[in-house]
């Protein structure tokens, strides 16, 4: 992968998660059951590809690879959160 491709791969990335943290602030404001279902997906989305994007970029030796894990990382902080979130709202804690 070159460099603007990764970069590019990266801004839309960043752009999904955008879009799933919104989702997942409706979901939580108001109980939209389609918002919810949306953001998990957009989370589980988020941190499969850019985890798989960065092993695949270090295998090849690009730097791109150590910003796509940390990517993943803080996208699985926040998935985490949402998680605690949506089990304190349904009273499974």
């Amino acid at each position: 992968m070159e460099s603007r491709n990764g970069l590019l791969t990266f801004g839309i990335f960043v752009l999904l998660a955008v879009f799933t943290f919104v989702f997942c602030l409706d979901a939580l404001a108001v109980p939209n059951t389609t918002y919810g279902v949306l953001a998990l997906i957009g989370y589980v989305v988020c941190i499969a590809a850019s985890l798989f994007n960065g092993f695949t970029s270090r295998k090849n030796g690009e730097a791109l690879g150590v910003w796509f894990n940390s990517y993943g990382v803080i996208v699985s902080i926040v998935f985490v959160w949402y998680l605690t979130r949506c089990g304190s709202a349904f009273k499974w804690w």
